[in-house]
């Protein structure tokens, strides 16, 4: 990973401060980073990539100033990121509170200035000797007027603690329970209320209002259909969408919606799990790419497999690769006096035609013990 160093103008100006008896003495400072063709700086770094300043000292730690261009990490890949590091220090740890401004930019609103950060700095690791105090989105700093010269000018004030500094807290907090997770419910409500849907599907006779952000968040395949609707409004002037094929149903849709909205299945307690309901929804989970609703499936399948039930199960685990669930009847069904029970279904006699393979595989464990 690259940095570069820089010559920076140093405007160290260092000043300690005391008042009650058993309040730390705090060392305050500043110092000054001049970028120069800042863009063409930043055109040679990549992300996590950054400029420093030169060291500088106050209150018995050398610090010094580190610019991501392109961020730090991935996600601030859009953004420059503004570092204050610790180098060579005495102590085994330093507290210190720190402020960035780009002093070159005046803006109204004090968007020039970050807010003050406290941290405690060590050399235990690299995420400890170093701090992020301040963001800026890349884009807007350098289209601003004050970068026509294409250089920034970035100063940061320090004030470093000498002792231990007092804590910015209260001393007991009182005992604040979170309250209880309702994001289950409240996107249940969205769904069945329908409030600021933007999309129609059709399934089965049955249209089903939805919210084009929150499907294309859950699953890929909705993700691309957002984006037909979007890029083609001519073929899609009222947002609809038909769902034409056979295998999907009305039922299966809505169960697939409430999982991609909730996280949960709907009510399941009159479903067999042998009906053509619950192999719809796994139609549906791997038409639409919804793993969730497939993993919600197989747990659920999980829960019912009997001597009656093992052989179509089976069928469905092999069909739709739930590999879990289909080592789990493999070996539910083994056992000589099971396997006894499971021929005598009909649900084996399909197994036999849709999955030979399996019934050897049991039949083949069998021999083996």
């Amino acid at each position: 990973m690259k940095s570069f160093a820089l010559d920076s103008a140093t405007d160290t100006d260092a000043a300690s401060t005391s008042t009650a008896t058993g309040v730390p003495e705090v060392v305050t400072g500043s110092h000054t980073l001049t970028i120069s063709q800042f863009s063409e700086k930043k055109a040679l770094l990549a992300c996590g990539e950054c400029l420093r300043s030169a060291q500088f000292r106050l209150g018995g730690s050398n610090w010094y100033i580190k610019v991501y261009p392109n961020g730090h990490d991935a996600g601030s890949k859009d953004n420059v990121s503004f570092f204050l590091a610790r180098g060579r220090s005495g102590e085994p740890e330093t507290t210190a509170e720190f402020a960035f401004e780009l002093a070159n930019f005046k803006e109204a609103g004090g968007n020039n200035k970050s807010a003050k950060v406290r941290a405690t700095f060590d050399n235990s690791n690299a995420n400890s000797s170093e701090h992020l105090g301040f963001q800026r989105a890349a884009a807007e700093l350098q289209s601003a007027p004050q970068m026509r010269s294409d250089r920034l000018i970035v100063r940061c004030k320090l004030g470093v603690f000498r002792g231990k500094p007092p804590c910015p807290l209260l001393a007991e907090a009182p005992a604040i329970a979170a309250p209880p997770d309702t994001r289950s419910s409240d996107f249940l409500w969205l769904l069945k209320s329908q409030e600021g849907s933007d999309v129609t599907y059709a399934v089965g006779g049955t249209t089903f209002r939805a919210h084009s952000c929150i499907l294309s968040a859950r699953s890929p395949v909705f993700r691309e259909e957002m984006r037909e609707l979007v890029d083609n409004p001519e073929k899609y002037p009222w947002r609809y969408i038909n769902v034409e094929e056979e295998e999907m149903t009305a039922q299966a849709f809505e169960a697939l919606l409430h999982v991609v909205y909730t996280d949960q299945l709907p009510g399941m307690s009159y479903v067999d799990p042998t009906e053509e309901t619950v192999e719809a929804m796994l139609f549906a989970a791997e038409r639409y790419g919804a793993e969730r609703l497939k993993l919600r499936c197989e747990q659920w399948l999980c829960s019912f497999v009997t001597p009656l039930t093992v052989a179509d199960i089976l069928s469905m685990a092999v069909r739709y690769d739930l590999r879990l669930l289909e080592d789990a009847c493999v070996k539910y069904a083994t056992p000589d006096h099971l396997w006894e029970h499971v021929k005598g279904t009909e649900g084996f006699n399909r197994l036999r035609a849709s999955c030979p393979h399996i019934v050897r595989e049991i039949e083949g464990k069998q021999r083996k013990y």
